[in-house]
């Protein structure tokens, strides 16, 4: 895991706020629900906004404390161009410059690792850090990306 204790790391980004519809960490993809609560990204290969959760620092939380259902999550609305931490999904090897998507569960694999039944419909960074989370007891791990 990065040594950075917050998701943004550089460029233009706008912070919000919405109410968690679940379990939540800093660093997933997110999305809204037909509510309006905020919840982990569920579409492999789907469209997604480039919004991740942020760490709740006002609370004193650090990267390892997650969000609960209806807790207020601090998001950014990440902007092209900018960089920021995210989950990579674990199983996955990647290299800097690779293409990532949505795994459908707040994380992100490598474009050519979803399921053969996926459409890939958006791309949502590039790794800027390789990582290799191939091994056995592997575990979703954050790493630097850029936003597309």
């Amino acid at each position: 895991m990065s040594t950075e204790n917050q998701i943004h790391l550089i460029g233009d980004f706008r912070r919000e706020e919405e109410t968690a519809g679940g379990t939540i960490a800093p660093g997933h993809l997110i999305e809204q629900d037909s509510t309006g609560d905020v919840i982990v990204h569920a579409t492999e290969g789907g469209v997604a906004g480039r919004v991740f959760a942020e760490i709740d620092a006002l609370q004193g939380n650090t990267l390892d404390d997650d969000y609960s259902e209806d807790d207020l999550v601090a998001l950014n609305v990440e902007q092209k161009g900018s960089e920021c931490q995210a989950f990579l999904k674990a199983g996955e090897d990647v290299d800097i410059g690779d293409i990532l998507i949505s795994a459908g569960d707040g994380t992100l694999i490598e474009n050519g690792s979803e399921s053969s039944v996926t459409t890939v419909y958006d791309y949502i960074a590039i790794v800027r850090e390789a990582k290799d989370l191939s091994g056995s007891g592997a575990v979703d791990t954050l790493i630097g990306v850029f936003i597309l």
